[in-house]
């Protein structure tokens, strides 16, 4: 994982957290970055072309840490959104605007298609960014 090594976790975070404030303070420092060694170890296994790409410089580490952040801020949403309760209180917080697209809570890291996509340089179904169709499937109706 040497290619992901130097990345500056706590910057990229920040920038991706700006649209919600507030949602990072519960997390100490630790905690997120670990949680985006471990989410960038899964974008690499998830996407075989991620790190070969990462290295070339095909994928830029701007979009490859976007994923990354993407992958733990659902996570912490998902702790945010969660009923809490001692026994004594209940306490629910609720999410009253419809999650943006990559922000849907979820207790567990993972990789979207949308952003294996990004990392993968290709929508399924296509070639590579760049590369033309040659359109076949009109052709002969497939």
């Amino acid at each position: 994982m040497a290619s992901v090594d130097g990345i500056d976790w706590m910057k990229h975070m920040q920038v991706s957290l700006l649209d919600q404030p507030g949602l990072a303070d519960a997390y100490p420092n630790e905690w997120v970055k670990s949680r985006c060694r471990i989410a960038a170890e899964i974008a690499l296994t998830e996407s075989g072309n991620a790190e070969p790409r990462l290295n070339s410089g095909d994928l830029s580490e701007d979009t490859f840490a976007y994923v990354v952040c993407s992958m733990v801020i659902r996570v912490m949403r998902w702790h945010r959104f969660k009923t809490e309760s001692n026994g004594n209180y209940s306490y629910e917080e609720h999410d009253p605007q419809p999650n943006p697209p990559a922000y849907d809570a979820s207790p567990n890291l993972y990789v979207s298609k949308r952003e294996k996509q990004l990392l993968d340089g290709y929508a399924e179904g296509h070639g590579p960014v760049g590369t033309i169709g040659v359109g076949l499937s009109r052709i002969y109706g497939l």
